[in-house]
């Protein structure tokens, strides 16, 4: 699908309660992955100038759309996902591997909430 290699912005739903301590544990085996759990931010390089960045989020309330979806996921965690969408390839395996370890939902943080990918 061409649509869904220009999405750099993601929506990460975890039906799980977790931190950014959880997702940056199933990337050990990475080097150089950096996560500063204060912040609640994640940083995983793709390459020597990209990163795949994860963050932890809150849906602002006037987000109804937003807020009601992620109620029908029964999401207890949301996470800001971003990387360069020229890299999307890349990014999909990691994305991938953190639905097969978690479970949830990503999904383009667009309007429609398009493209999604599930677990």
């Amino acid at each position: 699908m061409a649509g869904k290699t220009q999405i750099g912005d993601w929506l990460y739903f975890c039906p799980q309660e977790i931190t950014v301590r959880e997702i940056y544990n199933i990337f050990s085996d990475v080097k150089d992955a950096e996560i500063w759990e204060e912040a609640g931010v994640l940083e995983i390089p793709m390459g020597e100038k990209s990163s795949f960045d994860v963050e932890a989020a809150q849906i602002h309330p006037k987000d109804e759309i937003t807020l009601q979806f992620a109620k029908e996921q029964d999401a207890k965690s949301v996470f800001l996902v971003t990387f360069l969408p020229e890299d999307y390839a890349q990014a999909e395996g990691l994305m991938k591997k953190i639905l097969a370890a978690l479970g949830g939902l990503l999904c383009g943080d667009t309007e429609d909430l398009m493209p999604r990918i599930k677990a």
